[in-house]
């Protein structure tokens, strides 16, 4: 392929622009920390004909006075800092250290309650604060005229079946993994009638026979 001349020209003046740009990218990023400080520059042709950039005078050069860059100032965004997270309070009763119970009552049969039950079912419900401690051994005993009917439950709604009739004294406790007393309720004293089931309408007297049944009366012959 032939050039022409003044292809030619050109082709060597673009050769000569891209070795000086070349030659002129590293004295620039060499001037680049300087350029806080450094505001004179000197430009010179060397004997090539390329443009060189220095901060040195020589014979020749042409002074360039460099305004220095602007200082870049950052701004931090003032953001709040994060609330330390708070502990979620737990509703389970092992989560916080036993203290002891501050109260135990029995809130069913009420004192001096009168009851009917042709079975004899008494519901009992029982109120303890604070909960019951279950994950440290603690149990609810429930005794019926002294006599432990209920023993180690961690039920507060309990049923007794086939209670006697007459006056009753209700009194629950609560004792540790040891067998030890923790906190006991008032007694609760009540009366349970249970109904006959001959004659449902009519309370049977404790002790007294059923209905006899009529002998046959002899008749004349």
């Amino acid at each position: 392929m032939r050039i022409s001349g003044a292809g030619l020209v050109y082709f060597h003046a673009r050769m000569a622009y891209v070795s000086g740009m070349r030659k002129l990218l590293p004295s620039l990023l060499m001037l680049l920390p300087l350029a806080a400080q450094a505001t004179e520059v000197y430009r010179s042709v060397d004997e090539r004909g390329n443009v060189v950039f220095t901060d040195k005078p020589s014979s020749g050069a042409k002074k360039i006075t460099v305004d220095p860059a602007p200082a870049t100032s950052v701004v931090i965004p003032n953001v709040p800092s994060a609330a330390p997270a708070q502990a979620e309070p737990s509703a389970r009763p092992g989560s916080e250290p036993f203290t002891g119970y501050a109260d135990m009552r029995i809130t069913q049969p009420g004192e001096g309650e009168g009851l009917v039950s042709t079975a004899g079912d008494i519901d009992v419900s029982i109120n303890l604060h604070p909960l019951l401690r279950v994950d440290l051994g603690h149990g609810l005993t429930v005794m019926l005229d002294g006599q432990p009917v209920i023993e180690n439950t961690s039920r507060m709604n309990i049923a007794l079946n086939n209670v006697d009739r007459g006056e009753h004294v209700l009194q629950a406790h609560v004792v540790d993994a040891q067998g030890q007393m923790l906190i006991q309720s008032a007694p609760v004293r009540f009366s349970l009638q249970r109904a006959s089931l001959l004659m449902p309408g009519r309370q049977q007297v404790p002790g007294a026979p059923l209905n006899p049944i009529p002998s046959p009366v002899p008749q004349p012959r």
